[in-house]
């Protein structure tokens, strides 16, 4: 960091803070967004947007402030490519001229002040660069030049658009970012199905939502007050009549909604994930009752998944518990991944032996077993995935969480990653990758026989309007309503 920061009661700062806000001010929404990364709360501010919130010149204004109020700072604006972050603040002027006095249009107005160009030293072209006179600097670089991103010393990063970076330059920063401890602001609409490095967004956002040290803050359109919210509301009803509402959601409400028409789990809620303590103590009170499931799905070049599940027999409810999802292939070996298996069953419940638990393995994966009997003794059935048509599994799938007969703990991360992500290709087609643990869920239901059709039934006589069906109480409640002649019935004799 710099040697020398200056403090709200600081006369410079002062100065500094009336010529940012002369011209360009954040709105209440910027605001709230900011606050936490100014303050030294957090170091790391993860901003889902939507169109029109203003992220761009939020984006400069924090660059300008933290340049300028932290003497020899070195300031990064990092966009997908290079050509991208010039075309949207270089060549216009957004970066260099920020804080100029303009029209409506942007304008720079004849004789118009220019608060800020006071502080620029100079300003390089070439490679995108603004020297301050306090030795600060401010440059645009692009994601994929990501090989030279590890040269990188950072005090303040922006990321914009993250959804579509190169995925390796993150990696090869941050350890450089870390060392400085430089803010970071990570900032755009969230990712549609297909976008580039939308994997690494949603872990992202997953982990920020998780850390202390992080602000996950989910930001609408209608939160800047300078766009007419009729102009949006227009939009909006435009995507509407299109059936566009996953659109709607990502582009204006700033939620993650990746499946659209072409979901294949439309129905799944995120939200509806439990805490892992919590289930585990309710299923503790009938844990004698549970079958216990492990399902396997190894792979030793891709990924190794397992999912960890109980299963109440009387009232046919499923709790998918814990998941293990391995892609490091050195870890995907039995001798490796064996270990852990068995260290999730006994914590999972202590109370009964790994040998009296389901195991399952993916028929395809034959190495799997034999090794498995030959290292450890212990055995795994065999799937009979041929007999079954994954439509149909999936199917079930959809089904258990329309009547609401599965639980989900938010241990299962990877899981809620795959489901949120299947989406059907353009062509129709289910896909066939990141469904690993989709496919053990599938296996999970086949090895427990697991049949939907009572408990269908049984939800249709206790809600017969659903679908206008009628129970014999529902006959004698009618009856009854329209005359009372039940005292007129002679008692059967016996």
């Amino acid at each position: 960091m710099s040697l020398i920061d200056l403090k709200p009661s600081d006369a410079l700062y002062l100065q500094i803070m009336e010529d940012l806000h002369k011209y360009w001010a954040p709105h209440e929404g910027q605001v709230k967004v900011g606050m936490p990364l100014i303050k030294g709360d957090v170091g790391t501010v993860f901003i889902q947007c939507g169109r029109k919130w203003g992220k761009t010149d939020f984006a400069v204004y924090m660059l300008w402030r933290h340049a300028l109020l932290h003497p020899g700072s070195t300031c990064y604006y990092i966009t997908p490519e290079l050509a991208h972050g010039r075309e949207l603040v270089w060549h216009n002027g957004r970066l260099s001229k920020f804080g100029r006095e303009t029209d409506d249009k942007g304008r720079l107005l004849p004789g118009g002040e220019e608060p800020l160009k006071k502080y620029i030293k100079t300003i390089a072209n070439t490679d995108s660069r603004i020297t301050f006179k306090n030795n600060s600097t401010i440059k645009i670089v692009g994601s994929e030049n990501w090989a030279a991103a590890n040269g990188l010393t950072p005090d303040f990063v922006v990321y914009d658009e993250f959804k579509v970076f190169h995925p390796m330059f993150h990696t090869e920063m941050n350890p450089n970012r870390i060392v400085r401890k430089a803010p970071l602001i990570i900032i755009g609409t969230p990712p549609k199905p297909g976008d580039r490095n939308q994997d690494q967004y949603m872990e992202f956002a997953d982990e920020c939502l998780s850390r202390k040290d992080c602000a996950h803050i989910i930001a609408s359109s209608y939160d800047n007050p300078h766009i007419p919210s009729e102009e949006i509301d227009r939009e909006i009803e435009k995507l509407r009549l299109r059936g566009e509402d996953d659109v709607i959601q990502r582009e204006y409400f700033g939620q993650i909604s990746l499946g659209g028409r072409n979901a294949i789990f439309p129905m799944f809620d995120p939200k509806k994930l439990q805490p892992f303590g919590r289930v585990l103590n309710e299923l503790s009170k009938d844990i004698k009752k549970l079958d216990w499931y492990c399902i396997t799905d190894p792979g030793s070049t891709t990924c190794f998944a397992v999912l960890f599940a109980a299963i109440n027999p009387y009232t046919k409810q499923v709790y998918i518990l814990d998941e293990l999802y391995e892609t490091d292939q050195t870890n995907t070996t039995v001798r490796q991944i064996y270990p852990r298996i068995k260290a999730k069953m006994k914590e999972l419940n202590p109370h009964i032996d790994v040998e009296d638990w389901y195991k399952v393995y993916d028929e395809a994966a034959a190495w799997f077993a034999t090794e498995l009997m030959g290292q450890y003794g212990d055995y795994f059935m065999p799937t009979a995935k041929h007999l079954h048509k994954k439509e149909n599994g999936l199917s079930l799938c959809k089904d258990q969480m329309i009547y609401d007969t599965i639980t989900f703990t938010d241990r299962m991360v990877k899981l809620k990653w795959e489901v949120q992500n299947y989406v059907r290709t353009d062509k129709g087609d289910i896909p066939k990758r990141n469904d690993h643990l989709i496919d053990t869920w599938r296996y999970l239901n086949a090895a427990a026989n697991y049949d939907m059709n009572e408990i269908i039934q049984k939800k249709n006589l206790k809600d017969p309007s659903d679908r206008g069906w009628r129970s014999i109480q529902d006959d004698l409640d009618e009856f009854k309503s329209e005359k009372d002649w039940t005292h007129n019935i002679i008692p059967w004799e016996d």
